[in-house]
């Protein structure tokens, strides 16, 4: 049987390019009308059909938007020659090849430790708008290709992924990454649909007061988006990315880790600018005292002007540095506000609250420079806020950001230590920390 594939489906040379790419993990997307789904149901039937008896599985974060998206696009591609059988009660198709494609859901508030994911044996992958599915689902997906063909052999193990640009763990794993088995191919309105079309002019016209949507939907770019609540808008960041100098804030943030995934992280403010930022893994108490003092020694930094995470290892690292003479600020993001007032209706809920209130305030008055580093501006973006029933704002724990971002933010954190202790600088009382600049107040929080 001899069936014409191109009855079905044409792909436009960005789509041929990325269906040419041998990466073994990529990543196609960018604007909206890109051609994303219906490179990713070609890709599928071509792996279901290059490799008899081959186990394909394309994911969602929610099975009743693929039902009505994603599947419709298959079929509206797949000649149904090639389709033995369908079982829509568990969205799998039989090819006429033995080759088996599941539709499935990977929500991991639903399944939280991803069994659904973890027992599969799959010889090829698919995501649909991977931004909505956490970098845990990726990671564990990975692993589960060992598929192995009924004849012995493999077949061509990969995975694809399609998305529009958000503030999410793609940037770092695919838009910033320099490894050449996770790539990034762009794809834009205008790859699929003239300028003059109704589709791309209605796209325009949707966006036209909107200019950060129209970068973001139409141009593909991920460069500057801010997520509906987050905290510190890609507007701030970018005008803290060049050295300032002008002031003689000097302090020490500390974000402390031991024998774990998390970092242990040493951000220096030095007259008003990010001057240095080191990371290490699996270090231990001594370790980090160590570093702590060889940085306050060469920077010339009162201990009074380091804020250290006082939570798990944080509080051994206090007390040896006390031990020594080095009277560092204990910081404990759960602990209450401090003692400042708040005219509006709307206080931060805790500690780290504040501190990252305080942060985006000195950012958008542009008391802070040198954020150059990219992974720092990406965790920085990442920062969300909600607020609670008590009319309080609370920042999001580490825990909310590491399942957005796939990492945590442990270089932001130790960046907010620095920048919430710079103010007992010389001159100024022992201890003494300012009152929030500017109240919180509803019109601000709705133009977070």
């Amino acid at each position: 049987m001899r069936i014409d594939f191109a009855n079905y489906y044409q792909p436009k040379p960005k789509q041929a390019s990325a269906h040419s790419c041998r990466a073994k993990y990529l990543l196609f997307g960018g604007a909206m009308g890109g051609g994303k789904s219906w490179f990713l149901c070609a890709e599928a039937i071509k792996n279901a059909m290059m490799f008899n008896g081959n186990r394909l599985v394309i994911l969602r974060k929610e099975l009743s938007v693929a039902r009505r998206t994603i599947l419709v696009t298959f079929f509206s591609i797949c000649p149904p020659e090639i389709i033995k059988s369908y079982n829509q009660s568990s969205l799998t198709i039989t090819f006429v090849n033995g080759s088996i494609l599941t539709f499935m859901e990977a929500n991991i508030s639903k399944d939280p430790l991803l069994n659904k994911i973890k027992g599969l044996e799959i010889g090829w992958a698919g995501i649909d708008e991977a931004n909505e599915i956490s970098k845990e689902v990726y990671q564990i997906l990975k692993t589960r290709l060992r598929w192995v063909l009924p004849d012995g052999n493999k077949p061509r193990y990969e995975i694809r992924l399609t998305s529009n640009p958000e503030n999410c763990w793609l940037i770092p794993t695919f838009i910033q990454s320099t490894n050449e088995d996770e790539v990034y191919i762009q794809s834009l309105t205008s790859d699929n649909y003239s300028k003059d079309s109704d589709y791309y002019k209605n796209l325009e016209e949707a966006f036209k007061d909107n200019p950060i949507m129209l970068k973001k939907y139409l141009e593909g770019d991920w460069s500057m988006i801010d997520s509906i609540n987050q905290l510190i808008p890609n507007e701030y960041i970018s005008n803290c990315q060049i050295q300032k100098r002008q002031n003689d804030y000097r302090s020490i943030g500390i974000d402390p880790a031991r024998f774990g995934d998390d970092r242990t992280v040493f951000v220096v403010i030095f007259d008003g600018d990010v001057r240095k930022i080191e990371t290490y893994q699996k270090t231990s108490i001594s370790e980090i005292v160590t570093k702590a003092i060889e940085l306050m020694s060469y920077y010339g930094i009162n201990p009074e002007n380091v804020g250290v995470d006082g939570v798990g290892i944080g509080a051994g690292v206090i007390d040896e540095l006390a031990s020594k003479g080095y009277r560092v600020k204990e910081l404990i993001g759960g602990a209450k506000p401090e003692e400042v007032n708040f005219p509006d209706s709307f206080q931060p809920s805790n500690l780290r609250s504040q501190m990252f209130y305080q942060l985006r305030q000195d950012m958008k008055e542009g008391n802070i420079g040198n954020i150059q580093d990219q992974t720092l501006k990406l965790e920085l973006g990442s920062i969300t806020y909600e607020i609670a029933g008590d009319k309080t704002v609370k920042v999001a724990n580490k825990d909310v950001i590491r399942k957005m971002l796939g990492s945590s933010p442990d270089i932001a954190d130790a960046l907010v230590y620095a920048n919430w202790v710079k103010e007992t600088r010389s001159g100024l009382p022992e201890g003494y920390l300012p009152a929030i600049s500017g109240s919180i107040n509803i019109r601000e929080i709705n133009g977070w």
